[in-house]
């Protein structure tokens, strides 16, 4: 994910002209940046770990893998895991992207049934772990004797320890089931007994499951489903009860301001059953930091009336950008001298060199006196892109930023609206390195400007780091985000312009504890790349709450 932006610039050894004679080994790490195998099917690199996992087809013998595809850091001299590799005297010295580029003698077989230790060695050595797992997909379905719907939810499959427990409804005969389909390893697995031909199920059934050798014993438990309860998510002006019921089920749910006489009717278009047996039901139309009450039967289970409050509809700190300061380093804030910081730009980086690219500009807002300005440009050796972030400049690292993108926030708004103008200008400057160069930011293609929103359960800032090396940067697949949305702008629009981006909720239930949000004159910005001059002003920001 491209965000924030590339900011962020500290050329002290070029300002001050100091030069030392002791150079030292410069500070390269060693990283596998890119690998593949046959049966690929993705993989996961952890460069703070230095570990890797590969997950493949549920087919592949994990004891004779080929790996078809690593790439390194440039300069890397690879040293293979002995143990795990068929022959380790032919295995590849350094990254390659393809087994055809390999000498006729090369042999990338290796033994991924345990996790591998590879060494890469540049100025020092790093060693990293390589694991692999195959690409399991756990099927279960089971129905009463005379075809009827039993199950009610996701079974619960505990890998591990190789145990199963499928839930069914409380009337249901244990010892007269009929099993559809159950998957417990690899497809092309036997497994025994033949799991269609199990009907009593009044005890945990013991499953043996063979492939590529290896042989795993589950447990498969069906229990009766007690309705242990229901969950509800409390947002600004709704409420979501959520719970186990499979389609079908008798749902009755009302609910009242406290204190009010007349109940409101969650009617049937707002109840959703999904694929998994849960639903999902949504009382609407609320106030904010307001209380209520509802009560509900699901199924043959009635609920007592429980009170609730909702969310306060929580705003962004000056978000119509009208307080400032300038410390005495003449670096621009976007708060109030003495006050608390919210909003935070790449203005620390780009001051070094007497450049503040995030300013404010009072000479056509959109509302009040002020509108912030964001403003690209080309400071000395470096791009910098103008750019705003909820979070702080946390330091410049070489020539590079280290930030923490988010502040505290645990209301669910649904839409991030605003006002914004840009000026694009053609693509001057752009990476250094061609593998940071997209196919959408070349010199001479319009700039972009990029405006995003992020809600997510982290447990602390995320932290982002432009330097090449180093590279971490805001990734919009991130699994602790709860809600996303973004805009990208790649014309000039020179009025103000209103803007919406409603939030894309990828949980209803998880609740928020950090909100991020995030403006750069230039896209690829943290990349270095972008048009000089290419501004974005933005003005009047609101959370929206329906």
């Amino acid at each position: 994910m491209h965000n924030v932006k590339g900011c962020l610039l500290s050329f002290i050894c070029v300002l001050t002209g100091c030069i030392e004679n002791d150079i030292p080994y410069p500070v390269v790490k060693a990283e596998i940046q890119d690998i593949e195998t046959n049966g690929f099917v993705s993989s996961s690199i952890d460069k703070e770990a230095r570990s890797v996992s590969i997950l493949v087809d549920d087919t592949v013998d994990l004891r004779t893998l080929r790996i078809t595809k690593l790439l390194a850091t440039a300069g890397t001299t690879i040293i293979p895991d002995s143990l795990a590799c068929k022959d380790v005297g032919h295995f590849p010295d350094s990254g390659f992207v393809s087994v055809d580029s390999l000498p006729a003698t090369a042999n990338t077989q290796i033994d991924l049934s345990s996790p591998a230790t590879f060494v890469l060695r540049i100025y020092q050595d790093y060693p990293w772990q390589i694991s692999a797992k195959r690409n399991i997909q756990r099927k279960f379905s089971i129905k009463a004797a005379d075809g009827s719907d039993v199950q009610v939810g996701t079974p619960v499959v505990d890998e591990e320890n190789c145990k199963v427990i499928i839930y069914v409804s409380k009337e249901t005969d244990l010892g007269n089931l009929k099993v559809q389909e159950m998957t417990l390893g690899s497809s092309i697995a036997s497994t025994i007994p033949e799991p269609t031909t199990v009907t009593d199920f009044r005890r945990t059934r013991t499953f043996e499951v063979k492939a590529f050798g290896e042989t795993e014993t589950w447990s498969v438990s069906v229990v009766h489903y007690e309705g242990t309860g229901a969950t509800l998510s409390v947002w600004a002006k709704r409420a979501y009860l959520s719970g186990v019921a499979k389609e079908g089920t008798a749902i009755d749910i009302q609910y009242r301001q406290k204190g009010e006489e007349v109940w409101d009717q969650v009617f049937e278009d707002e109840i959703t059953f999904h694929e998994d047996g849960t639903f999902s039901a949504a009382m609407r139309h609320l106030m904010p930091a307001t209380e209520y009450e509802y009560k509900a039967t699901i199924g043959t289970q009635t609920y007592d009336v429980t009170s609730f409050v909702t969310d306060e509809a929580a705003q962004l700190p000056n978000a119509g950008f009208e307080e400032w300061w300038m410390n005495t380093k003449n670096i621009w804030f976007v708060y109030a001298e003495g006050g608390e910081m919210f909003w935070d730009t790449g203005n620390t980086g780009s001051a070094i060199a007497n450049k503040n690219v995030t300013v404010y500009d009072e000479s056509k807002p959109h509302g009040g006196k002020r509108s912030i300005k964001l403003a690209s440009e080309n400071v000395i050796i470096k791009f910098a892109a103008g750019n705003l972030f909820a979070g702080e400049y946390v330091k410049t690292d070489g020539t590079d930023g280290i930030l923490d993108f988010g502040r505290p926030f645990t209301a669910r708004p649904t839409s991030l609206k605003g006002w914004f103008k840009y000026t694009c200008t053609p693509i001057t400057q752009v990476a250094d390195d061609p593998g940071d160069q997209f196919a959408d930011a070349q010199k001479g293609m319009n700039d972009k400007a990029h405006i995003y929103i992020a809600l997510g359960d982290w447990n602390s800032p995320v932290r982002i780091q432009t330097k090449k090396s180093k590279r971490q940067l805001f990734n919009k697949n991130d699994e602790h985000i709860i809600a996303y949305q973004e805009m990208i702008v790649g014309e000039t629009v020179s009025g103000w312009t209103e803007f919406k981006l409603k939030l894309d909720y990828r949980s209803l239930t998880r609740k928020p504890t950090y909100i991020i949000v995030v403006a750069s004159a230039s896209k690829y910005g943290d990349y270095f790349t972008g048009g000089d001059g290419s501004t974005l002003w933005l003005d009047d920001l609101e959370l929206i709450y329906e």
